[in-house]
C-alpha cells in the first residue's frame, strides 16, 4: 500500500494547503506536478527547496519517476491522476450533492467521472466499503490503457517466478507457440490417447503433468483459451512486467475473499481509459499512446 500512501503526500504536497475538495477555477495538483515536470532542473531544485523535507522527497521521487517515461506514457498517467482526483471525492459523498461538487470538474473530465459513478452506484454496498478502504482499488477505477501506467513496483517486493513456468521463460518464441499447439490438441484426444501421450512422458515429469492436465480437465474450453492466451502474453512481456506479473499474483494469492471479489468488480466494471477517450487533447507535438 505504500504507493496509495505515497500519492496522497503528493497531492497534499501540491496542493500547498487547499482544500482537497475540487473547486471550480483552482489549479489542481496534477496541474502543479505538470509544471514541475516542465521545469529546467536548476528551477525544479530552487522550487523543491521550498518544500518541507518529506513533501521534498516524495516529489523527488515522483520527478525522477516520470521523467523516466515516453511522453504518452507520462500524459496518460497524469490524466488517470487528474481523473482520480475528480472522482474520489465523489464515492462517498451524498446523491444529492453530487450534481454541484461535479460541476468543480472540468468539462473534458466530467462524462467520464459520470459514467464511473454510474458504475460505483450498481455495486454491492460492501464492494463500496472494501474499495473505499483500500488506495489501490480506487486508483484501479481511473488506470489507463497503456503500458507503464502504473508505477514500478514498491522497494522491497521480491517477485517469485512460480517453478512449474520458470522453464517457460527459457523458451524462444517458436518452442513457446509449439508447447501451446500440443497443450491445445491434448484436449482433443480421446481418453485413450490421452493416457498414452502422458504415459510417453519421462517419469519425473509424469505426475506433475498429470496434476496440471488434471486441473485444466475441469475448466471450459473458453476458459482454457483464455489460460493459453495468457500464458502466450506473460512470454512477450519485459523482464519488469514480468516482475510486475508475478508480485501481483504473489499479492493476489494473500488477499482476503472480499478483496479479490472487490478487485474482480474494479476489473469488470471500470475498464482501463483508452487513451484520450473524452480527456482534453494531448499537448501540440506530443503523439498519442498507441491503441
Amino acid at each position: 500500500m505504500r504507493h496509495g500512501f505515497q500519492l496522497c503526500v503528493l497531492l497534499l504536497a501540491l496542493a500547498s494547503g487547499r482544500a482537497a475538495e475540487p473547486v471550480s477555477g483552482e489549479r489542481n495538483p496534477v496541474a502543479a506536478f505538470r509544471i514541475l515536470l516542465a521545469m529546467r532542473s536548476d528551477a525544479r531544485m530552487t522550487e523543491l527547496a521550498a518544500k518541507p523535507a518529506r513533501q521534498r522527497e516524495v516529489l523527488t521521487s515522483r520527478l525522477r519517476e516520470y521523467d523516466a517515461l515516453t511522453p504518452a506514457e507520462r500524459e496518460a498517467r497524469l490524466r488517470a491522476t487528474e481523473l482520480h482526483y475528480y472522482l474520489r471525492p465523489l464515492l462517498g459523498a451524498p446523491t444529492a450533492e453530487r450534481a454541484v461538487r461535479l460541476a468543480g470538474a472540468p468539462e473534458q473530465f466530467r462524462r467520464q467521472v459520470e459514467e464511473r459513478l454510474a458504475a460505483w452506484d450498481k455495486l454491492p454496498a460492501e464492494i463500496q466499503r472494501e474499495i473505499l478502504a483500500n488506495e489501490r482499488l480506487l486508483q484501479a477505477m481511473t488506470r489507463p490503457a497503456v503500458a507503464n501506467a502504473f508505477p514500478p513496483l514498491p522497494p522491497g517486493l521480491e517477485p517469485k517466478v512460480p517453478d512449474n513456468v520458470a522453464h517457460w521463460h527459457t523458451l524462444d518464441a517458436q518452442q513457446r507457440e509449439q508447447l501451446l499447439n500440443n497443450f491445445t490438441h491434448y484436449f482433443r484426444l480421446d481418453e485413450r490417447a490421452k493416457t498414452q501421450v502422458v504415459a510417453a512422458l519421462p517419469e519425473p515429469k509424469r505426475a506433475e503433468a498429470t496434476r496440471t492436465l488434471s486441473e485444466f480437465e475441469q475448466l471450459s474450453a473458453a476458459e482454457r483459451a483464455a489460460c493459453l492466451t495468457a500464458l502466450k502474453q506473460l512470454g512477450q512481456m519485459t523482464q519488469a512486467e514480468q516482475a510486475r506479473f508475478y508480485a501481483n499474483a504473489e499479492l493476489w494469492q494473500k488477499m482476503p475473499e472480499s478483496e479479490r471479489a472487490a478487485w474482480r468488480k474494479v476489473v469488470v466494471e471500470f475498464p482501463p481509459l483508452p487513451p484520450g477517450a473524452g480527456l482534453p487533447p494531448l499537448p501540440p507535438g506530443l503523439p498519442e499512446p498507441k491503441r
